[in-house]
């Protein structure tokens, strides 16, 4: 039972115990008034019946109030027990919902909702206590808020004005506030019109508390006052103190599972790296090794954890790559690349380590990582893309002597021949002027092939038959080869054509054999030409810088001569570079097989060891455009007129020797030395010229800059362009280009008067 205050404990012996006291004092009050004589016996028994009917009054009226106030007490203690009970019921629920909970959240709801259901509550709700700026509390769960009531509910607990309520002082100083009168109580002010709004008339605050300090509190609204008595908040708080624990029971086991899946993650990213994984302690003794290390080193993990990375048993050539990783690590290094050469392989393997330290808890170094890489591949492409730029290099310096070069020799070869033209058959002169046009060719020659491997000539293409060429090769090959080079052809059945310049296929070919039979010339051996349709992936690309995955016409040509060690073969497509003895070769051979296979979108690829001979593959892309026929009547055009040319040229010797030769075709010629010069004559008799031929690289105006204005003022004259062939050339190399900036032909000096004369008259009678 319950001491209620201001209230005195009745049971019922002391109601009886009252009662019989009433009766004695009573007694001895009636004796005492009635000791005088009465008299009279009427007046004696009426007085004794009042006497007794004023006692009986008196006596219900005293037993009335102890009966009522004893009722009191027993309703007001089996309402304590009640709530007792039912504190009991929602700790021995809660307590159920602690042990069956895996997750914080659905934990703190099924609290608040065992309060509000069993417990009798308005609200119960838990709010998280945020390190944002205004150090908000943030509810996460709830139960029984059905008006909104925590909706844009403003709490702090900062101290300041909003963090000085009762839940933000519960978070704030970690202990518990009960208010058993929200609308009188002053901590209540900034929300006490809204609680009122929704019922609320006593609260209490329980502060949830983890590991660092207070992190939340659990917040229980009644609807009636004093709802919460002493013995009520111990329970209560022995519940946020069980709450507190399962809380942090799950936050644990939650980083711990987390924990454990970024283990097993890390784990497997580890087993299944294509990286080679080495830890060692700071004695050099291996810990583990991941499968990878067997895949790029050679040596099984099982064989290597236990044993100290200095006395692995492996081959000679490997040992050093091991004692290299130790040696880094003890310098303090962390990077290391060994270049190791493994038995019966003809080239080297690259291997990249990378290492670093990892400490312990005390930050002391105990255990060291080595990240091993397989970086052949890498190194490959580096020294392919060296080589590709080296090439380039030497392309952009040949097309910028070019122009001047072919300048030169324009001049040489016209005036040459128009000297020849001019010295009787029998005149000894006749003879020195032919040496002067076979060199004048030959330095030509020599500058077309520059131009090849430097990838500046833009040839019309067209759908090319390989096959066929090859077998124009073998025709020439034999009849040159000595007898004791065997030539043997594979080709493959319905081979893919390529895009391609017919004559530049031919090179190819003609230069790798030609090669081939010299590495075989003194000991003879076998040939071997290849042309097989393949299809390349991805994977099957990456060794090919700027290869494109497709469809490819795969050229072979493989000798069994006396071969390259690695240093001649990274250098064998660098002009003028040849392992051959003077007057053998000009070391353009393979340069210009490079340039034209680039030039076509392919790749070559060389292996070759000495004495074993050389294989070099070349890729091209397929196409499956059909072949067009070329077999057209065509009749040779004639090579004089009489029509009137505008000559443009700022190379004075040129200028001379082109006026002189189509004046010697029968040709009216105006001679200009620059572009201003020209288009002003133009302008002054645009009507009386049929023909415009301009050089394009020169001072102040270029040709196509010429043609330009020249077709502003008269759109329909034909343009031929000279050209050196530099490189402000290439956006009217083809066809298309032409079309665009309105020339009609494009003539690559320096030119023979025969094919100049056939190009002049091809445009004169297009109209």
């Amino acid at each position: 039972m319950l001491r209620w205050p201001g209230r005195v404990k009745l049971t019922p012996m002391s109601i009886v115990l009252i009662y019989t006291l009433t009766g004695v004092l009573w007694a001895i009050t009636a004796i005492n008034l009635h000791t005088g004589d009465l008299g009279q016996y009427f007046t004696f028994i009426r007085f004794e019946i009042a006497n007794h009917t004023f006692f009986i009054l008196v006596t219900a009226l005293m037993l009335y109030f102890l009966i009522h106030h004893s009722l009191e007490e027993i309703l007001q203690r089996e309402e304590s027990l009640h709530r007792v009970g039912r504190a009991f019921k929602s700790l021995s629920e809660c307590n159920k919902a602690l042990i069956h909970a895996a997750d914080e959240v659905q934990l703190m709801e099924q609290i608040c909702r065992t309060f509000v259901e069993i417990g009798g509550y308005r609200l119960a709700w838990v709010g998280i206590a945020e390190h944002d700026e205004e150090r908000t509390v943030r509810p996460v769960a709830q139960w029984g808020d059905r008006n909104g009531y925590l909706k844009n509910l403003k709490l702090s607990w900062f101290d300041n004005e909003w963090g000085r309520g009762p839940t933000g002082t519960a978070i704030r100083n970690c202990s518990t506030i009960v208010v058993q009168h929200i609308p009188s109580d002053p901590t209540w002010r900034l929300w006490r019109d809204r609680a009122m709004e929704h019922g609320f008339a006593a609260s209490i605050s329980l502060p949830l508390s983890g590991d660092e300090g207070p992190f939340a509190a659990l917040v229980i609204l009644a609807g009636e006052e004093g709802a919460f008595d002493n013995t009520e908040v111990k329970l209560l708080e022995e519940l946020a103190a069980d709450l507190s624990f399962g809380i942090r029971a799950l936050r644990r086991d939650a980083e711990r599972k987390k924990a454990e899946k970024e283990r097993t993650l890390f784990a497997s990213v580890i087993q299944q790296a294509q990286e080679g994984i080495i830890l060692m302690d700071d004695s050099g003794l291996i810990r583990y090794a991941n499968p990878a290390v067997e895949a790029i080193i050679g040596h099984a993990p099982e064989t290597m954890t236990g044993r100290n990375i200095r006395e692995i048993d492996c081959e000679p050539q490997m040992h050093g790559f091991y004692t290299a990783i130790w040696d880094a690590v003890s310098r303090g290094d962390m990077r290391i690349t060994n270049a190791i050469q493994r038995g019966g392989e003809p080239l080297p393997y690259y291997f990249d380590a990378t290492l670093w330290s990892i400490s312990d808890e005390a930050g002391i170094a105990n255990t060291y990582a080595a990240l091993i890489r397989d970086v052949t591949h890498e190194i490959l492409l580096e020294r392919q893309l060296s080589q590709a730029q080296r090439m380039e290099a030497i392309g952009t310096l040949a097309g910028g002597i070019a122009h001047d070069f072919n300048n030169s020799l324009a001049s040489i070869i016209t005036c040459t021949e128009l000297a020849r033209d001019d010295v009787a058959e029998d005149d000894p002169v006749r003879e020195l002027l032919d040496v002067v046009l076979k060199s004048s060719y030959r330095g030509r020659n020599l500058v077309k092939q520059i131009l090849t491997f430097s990838c500046q000539v833009e040839q019309e293409r067209q759908p090319v038959h390989v096959e066929r060429i090859i077998h124009e090769c073998l025709k020439l090959l034999r009849a040159s080869f000595p007898t004791s080079i065997t030539i043997r052809h594979d080709i493959c059945s319905q081979p893919g054509m390529v895009m391609a310049d017919p004559t530049q296929i031919h090179q190819i070919i003609m230069n790798l054999c030609t090669n081939s039979g010299h590495a075989m010339h003194d000991s003879g051996g076998f040939l071997d030409i290849r042309l097989a349709n393949v299809d390349l992936d991805t994977a099957a690309v990456s060794g090919f810088p700027d290869l494109p995955s497709g469809r490819y016409l795969r050229l072979s040509v493989q000798d069994t001569g006396h071969g390259m060690d690695q240093a001649t073969m990274e250098r064998i497509f660098d002009p003028f570079f040849t392992t051959k003895t003077r007057g053998e070769g000009t070391g353009l051979g393979l340069s210009v097989v490079h340039g034209i296979v680039k030039n076509h979108g392919g790749s070559i690829m060389v292996t070759s060891e000495p004495g074993k001979g050389a294989s070099f593959h070349i890729f091209l892309p397929r196409t499956d455009t059909p072949e067009t026929s070329l077999a057209e009547t065509w009749q040779p055009p004639p090579l004089h007129g009489q029509e009137r040319i505008l000559f443009v040229d700022d190379e004075e010797d040129l200028l001379f020797a082109g006026k002189k030769m189509l004046e010697r075709l029968g040709y009216q010629v105006e001679a200009c030395r620059d572009g201003n010069e020209a288009l002003q004559t133009f302008r002054l008799q645009p009507h009386c010229f049929d023909l415009v031929i301009t050089d394009q690289t020169m001072p102040q105006m270029t040709g196509t800059e010429l043609t330009r204005a020249i077709l502003q003022i008269r759109e329909d004259v034909p343009v031929i362009l000279c050209t050196g062939f530099g490189h402000a050339s290439k956006e009217f190399a083809t066809r298309e280009g032409q079309a665009a900036t309105g020339i009609r032909e494009l003539a690559l000096k320096p030119f023979e008067r025969a094919e100049m004369a056939k190009l002049i008259r091809r445009v004169l009678d297009q109209g």
